[in-house]
């Protein structure tokens, strides 16, 4: 049973303020526990707020009212719990949002009345050790891109699969996606789009030199270990485009499935082929 809402909003989206102020007096109408993150009360003028922690510990659901970037960041709020979480697109694209935002408080209705399923998405954990000592961790829904700087040359990214030694790369850099992230940069990048519950990993190489390097797809229980061969370069790793480090040469990259995949509440009628055609314009003239 759904008691505990959580509510997270893209910050300075004071146009879906009375939306979101509908949805909480809804909830709260219905007896649960609205639970608001403090930029979210900031956006809706309350003073009360709940922190990232207790949401983290005790919510039921979490509706966030955005972007697909949105959605990236606010599972990071949840990172670690098995806390399904419904999209309202306030964005452009919204491939991961699941209703727009007029039709909100009604999806909301539904999802409390148990009209909807649970879309598993898997996630990519990335360790990074120097020395053999890990030094940083993170967990993506969409991809790890490994880029050099404005300024500098292509770069050389070796590649082992499985301890097994796959290719050195030559290129601008190397996406590393799951099936969710296929439809971002990686389409972009000229990698295939897939199923986003397939069970596999896509490695895209960016303006790769050779016309021989092109994009891979494995298996999700699949290993990835990279290491970047160029001391003299800015070699940068960004995180769904949120998180980014520099890069050194004795620094070795870890890549493999997260055990918990995000829980995104989708309709009965989600058609996934559908969203491609209105997302890409497949079909329009």
């Amino acid at each position: 049973m759904m008691k505990n809402i959580a509510i997270v909003v893209k910050p300075h989206a004071e146009e879906v303020a009375d939306i979101t102020i509908q949805i909480c007096d809804y909830l709260k109408s219905e007896g649960k526990n609205v639970l608001l993150e403090e930029r979210t009360a900031s956006v809706l003028g309350y003073s009360d707020f709940t922190s990232h922690t207790e949401i983290k510990n005790s919510a039921d659901l979490l509706i966030v009212l955005g972007g697909d970037g949105t959605l990236i960041s606010s599972n990071r709020i949840i990172s670690g719990a098995n806390i399904p979480i419904l999209g309202v697109n306030l964005g452009r694209l919204g491939f991961l949002t699941e209703t727009k935002a007029e039709e909100a408080l009604d999806t909301v209705k539904k999802v409390l009345s148990g009209n909807y399923k649970f879309d598993n998405r898997m996630k990519l954990i990335s360790d990074i050790f120097y020395d053999e000592e890990k030094v940083f961790s993170t967990e993506v829904l969409n991809d790890i891109v490994i880029n050099k700087g404005a300024l500098a040359r292509i770069i050389d990214i070796e590649v082992y699969i499985d301890n097994q030694y796959v290719n050195t790369y030559r290129a601008d850099g190397l996406i590393i996606s799951t099936p969710t992230g296929s439809t971002a940069y990686t389409l972009a990048a000229g990698g295939p789009i897939v199923y986003p519950t397939l069970n596999s990993i896509i490695l895209t190489p960016i303006c790769p030199h050779s016309l021989t390097h092109r994009p891979i797809v494995i298996h999700d229980d699949s290993e990835i270990k990279i290491r970047i061969m160029n001391d003299d370069e800015k070699v940068f790793i960004t995180y769904d485009g949120q998180i980014g480090r520099k890069m050194s040469l004795k620094e070795e990259i870890f890549i493999y499935k997260s055990p918990q995949p995000v829980k995104l509440i989708v309709s009965q009628k989600r058609n996934y082929f559908a969203l491609l055609k209105e997302k890409l314009g497949w079909g329009s003239t």
